[in-house]
């Protein structure tokens, strides 16, 4: 698991990073952040398994990630996986990336998700 407070505006979460206390943003935007922040090299979460925890859907994942996109800390495009699978990619950052360029976490997910 990676350390909440580390790098500023790595991979983790720095002290001096804006999304902890970024207002535009719904608190559990900023929970659902985090908790993507902290997962481990490798994972692969989507909408759909996010969704499927309790009191979560799909669509409300979806709505904290337009969130995130929106405030400009995500960014989402297409592109081929190690399996030459056709799959989105999200970058997420615990600052906007316009601020930090080559930080944040890198996903892959399924389209369908």
């Amino acid at each position: 698991m990676r350390h909440i407070w580390g790098e500023n505006g790595g991979s983790g979460l720095g002290s001096h990073d804006a999304l902890p206390a970024d207002t535009r943003l719904s608190v559990q935007a900023r929970g659902l952040a985090v908790y993507l922040l902290l997962l481990p090299d490798g994972s692969r979460p989507d909408p759909l398994t996010l969704g499927a925890r309790p009191g979560e859907s799909p669509a409300s994942i979806e709505g904290y990630l337009r969130e995130l996109e929106a405030a400009g800390y995500l960014t989402r495009s297409i592109t081929r996986d190690e399996r030459d699978e056709v799959v989105q990619e999200v970058r997420l950052a615990a600052r906007p990336l316009a601020d930090a360029p080559e930080g944040g976490r890198r996903f892959l997910w399924r389209l369908d998700a």
